[in-house]
């Protein structure tokens, strides 16, 4: 039981004294390395998005529609909703937690067919663009102590390398 007893006390001394993270209701400086502070920008949502971009193609009912796309054409991020932070912040963002294929703006010049059989009754839309993401973000500032203040959120459309056509049926 002595020995029992000594070794958790020892153990509750070098807990206490050892360093480790410290809490957002901390009022002590976080250890070294831990939070550096400064403004810092994350992304803390993400959903595949297609960013169409140009006409709606509709072909129907039924039967087999036929696009061949010639056109040049681009699409950028864009932020949609928010304040204080830059379009390259964001898509950097991206590259590091969503895709690395994330891009200010893509643009394309080149021939592209796609084929699709429509359902009986049903109209055929297509519609060419990025393949990129919707993106919710926050921009704040992060103390020494690893609290967060001045915060501000926002979402954006974040374009891709990816393009090519979406696809989806409607009745009327």
């Amino acid at each position: 039981m002595k020995r029992t007893a000594l070794t958790l006390a020892a153990l509750c001394a070098i807990t206490a004294t050892s360093q480790g993270t410290a809490f957002a209701d901390s009022s002590d400086p976080a250890p070294a390395g831990v939070c550096g502070g400064g403004w810092k920008t994350d992304i803390y949502a993400q959903s595949k998005k297609h960013l169409g971009k140009g006409p709606i193609y509709k072909d129907g009912p039924g039967g087999t529609m036929v696009l061949t796309r010639v056109k040049a054409g681009s699409v950028a991020t864009k932020i949609t909703a928010g304040a204080g932070v830059t379009v390259s912040g964001i898509v950097a963002e991206a590259k590091a937690e969503v895709s690395g294929d994330s891009v200010k703006e893509i643009s394309w010049e080149t021939q592209h067919q796609y084929r699709r059989d429509i359902k009986a009754k049903k109209y055929g839309n297509a519609r060419f663009g990025s393949w990129g993401h919707y993106v919710k973000w926050q921009k704040y500032y992060q103390l020494p102590n690893c609290k967060k203040t001045q915060i501000s959120y926002g979402t954006a459309n974040v374009a891709n390398k990816t393009i090519g056509f979406k696809y989806w049926e409607t009745s009327s």
